[in-house]
């Protein structure tokens, strides 16, 4: 797999961007895959992040070729299935 400094690169991504999306994105799910991304891209092996995330290395592996096939929108996190938000609940209910 190409390096990840190299995949930021074809979406005019730097670290810096890179932890602007990390503090900015709108779910924590979504902040845990670009810090993932953040950590990989400072040189540490998926398996240190997978460590330090608590994650397998497999879903750290998912993620880097979600935003080499993608890019940024491959993070993104979508909810599927479960309840609906609790808000989503209570409009339905007034």
């Amino acid at each position: 797999m190409r390096e990840v400094v190299d995949m930021l690169k074809d979406y005019n991504l730097d670290l810096q961007a890179v932890c602007q999306r990390m503090y900015r994105a709108p779910t924590i799910r979504e902040r845990e895959r670009w810090h993932a991304i953040w950590l990989l891209a400072q040189g540490w092996l998926e398996k240190e992040v997978a460590e330090e995330l608590d994650r397998d290395p497999h879903t750290i592996g998912e993620w880097l070729s979600h935003l080499d096939r993608e890019g940024p929108l491959g993070l993104a996190f979508e909810h599927t299935g479960g309840s609906p938000p609790t808000s989503t609940i209570a409009s339905k209910i007034s």
